[in-house]
C-alpha cells in the first residue's frame, strides 16, 4: 500500500470511529446521581433485585420484559427508558434505549406514536437480551427518566419537539442526562 493511501485509510477509520462513538462509553457518562428518584418502576416479570426470566434473555426467546412506571412530574415533556449492564466486561453495555414516550405513567414495550427505540451496544435497534458470560451474575438497570425536553437528533431540525428526528444513542444519552428532572430504577439480575 502506498503512503498516501495508507494515510487516507487511517484518516477514514478515525473519522468513522469519531462519528459512531461508543454507546458503552456514553452510557457511563449518563451520570444522573443528582436526579431525584421520584418514579416507581416495576415489572410483572421480576421484582426489584430479582432474576430476569429466561424468556427475556438470550437463553430464551429474548423478548423484552414489560416495564411500567408511575406518574411523572408535571413539568415532564417526554420520558426515556435506558437499560444497561454495568457489570459487562469492557464497560457498560446498553441493552435498550427508548425515547419519545408520553409524559405520563406508562410502560414499554410501547406502540405510542413518536416512540423510538435507538441503537444499543450490540449494534441493533431495540432490545438486546441479557447474555452474560457463564458463571457470572450481572445486574441490569431498567431506568426511567422524566425529561424537561425532547430528545432529538442534532441535524438542524427546525423543531425540538415531539416530531423531531430521533438521534443516535451517542447523541441521546447526554440529552437525557442534561434534561432529567426525575428518575426511577428497577434492577434485575441474570446468570447463565
Amino acid at each position: 500500500m502506498t503512503w498516501p493511501r495508507a494515510t487516507a485509510l487511517v484518516a477514514l477509520v478515525a473519522l468513522v470511529g469519531a462519528c459512531g462513538g461508543s454507546t458503552s462509553k456514553n452510557t457511563r457518562a449518563l451520570d444522573t446521581t443528582g436526579v431525584p428518584e421520584k418514579i416507581t418502576v416495576t415489572s410483572s416479570a421480576f421484582a426489584n433485585g430479582g432474576t430476569i426470566p429466561r424468556a427475556n434473555t438470550c437463553s430464551g426467546t429474548g423478548t423484552p420484559p414489560t416495564i411500567t412506571w408511575t406518574a411523572v412530574p408535571a413539568a415532564t415533556k417526554s420520558v426515556a427508558v435506558v437499560v444497561d449492564d454495568p457489570d459487562a466486561s469492557g464497560g457498560d453495555f446498553l441493552h435498550w434505549l427508548v425515547i419519545g414516550l408520553p409524559p405520563m405513567a406508562g410502560s414499554v414495550p410501547s406502540r405510542a406514536s413518536g416512540v423510538s427505540e435507538l441503537d444499543n451496544t450490540g449494534g441493533t435497534k431495540g432490545w438486546t437480551p441479557p447474555c452474560p458470560p457463564a458463571g457470572k451474575t450481572h445486574h441490569y438497570q431498567f431506568a426511567v427518566y422524566a425529561l424537561r425536553d425532547y430528545v432529538c437528533a442534532d441535524n438542524g431540525d427546525a423543531s425540538n419537539g415531539p416530531d423531531c428526528s430521533p438521534p443516535s444513542s451517542v447523541q441521546a444519552l447526554p440529552q437525557i442526562r442534561d434534561s432529567a428532572i426525575a428518575k426511577g430504577v428497577l434492577v434485575g439480575t441474570y446468570s447463565r
